[in-house]
């Protein structure tokens, strides 16, 4: 009578057992679905904020002159209030200006800015990062980044010379180029003399005798750089740059008849640079 008393224990035991397992079981299967469904979960709401874009990317300005961007506000996460533009990055003695000063946007609107900004005579040359944000209270948008070049204006000065003298087959003449500067002092660069024709006499061409810039060859200026040239009229000669330095023109001496050139008029173009010229 024992004995079955002791096989329903065991058997008890061995029931409690399968249901731990069985519980165990349950629990790694349900984890990781409850881990799927806690990513699923629909995520906050977009906070209400305002963006900024602004065109173009780079705006070009001469010293003392103005220039302009575009820039356009939206509404983000339902966002609706007035909005003003602020500019931060403008070198000393730009300022800004904004039409409309704000605007009012409702929510998902959008709105248009113009953006002027305008330089002094004293705004240093260079590049600058700008970044224009906007606000609303305690709401700001990210900066849009844009940038304003300001360049040294152009300066015009006047450039000119004479062959000293007639030229010959094997010989040369120099040129002793001359400056009309209307402005202040200039530093001039890249002086060039260029030969863009030869008018021959009525003679030569009644003759049929051929006469063209490949008889001659220039040299050009050899002096230092840059050439300060004050305001007013000057030359090569009264800034004290030695004749040896002066561009110089060379009438090449070549195996063919060459009497085309006897009276010739060579038609001479002068070029320099000069502070951004």
């Amino acid at each position: 009578m024992q004995q079955p008393l002791r096989f329903f224990r065991l058997a008890r035991e061995h029931t409690g057992l399968a249901g731990r397992a069985l519980v165990i079981g349950l629990l790694a299967i349900f984890l990781p679905a409850g881990t799927l469904y806690a990513a699923g979960q629909p995520s906050a709401p977009a906070k209400a904020g305002i963006l900024v874009q602004v065109t173009p990317s780079s705006r070009n300005v001469d010293q003392g002159q103005a220039t302009s961007y575009s820039a356009t506000v939206s509404s983000t996460g339902g966002f609706a209030g007035t909005v003003s533009l602020a500019v931060a990055g403008l070198p000393a003695g730009a300022a800004p200006a904004f039409s409309p000063a704000s605007v009012k946007l409702a929510s998902g609107g959008t709105a248009q800015f113009s953006v002027n900004v305008t330089t002094s005579p004293a705004t240093a040359a260079g590049d600058y990062d700008l970044a224009l944000t906007g606000q609303s209270g305690a709401v700001q948008s990210a900066a849009a980044k844009t940038q304003l070049r300001v360049k040294a204006p152009l300066r015009v000065f006047g450039l000119s010379g004479n062959v000293s003298g007639l030229l010959a087959p094997g010989t040369s003449r120099t040129l002793d180029i001359g400056f009309g500067n209307p402005d202040k002092s200039i530093d001039v660069g890249n002086l060039t003399v260029t030969i863009t024709g030869v008018v021959r006499t009525p003679k030569a061409i009644a003759a049929n005798l051929p006469c063209t810039a490949e008889d001659y060859a220039v040299a050009q200026y050899s002096g230092r750089y840059p050439v300060t040239v004050p305001s007013g009229s000057s030359s090569l000669s009264q800034l004290g740059v030695p004749s040896a330095q002066w561009p110089r023109i060379t009438m090449l001496d070549t195996p063919r008849l060459q009497d085309g050139c006897k009276g010739a008029v060579l038609q001479l173009a002068y070029s320099g640079s000069g502070q951004g010229n």
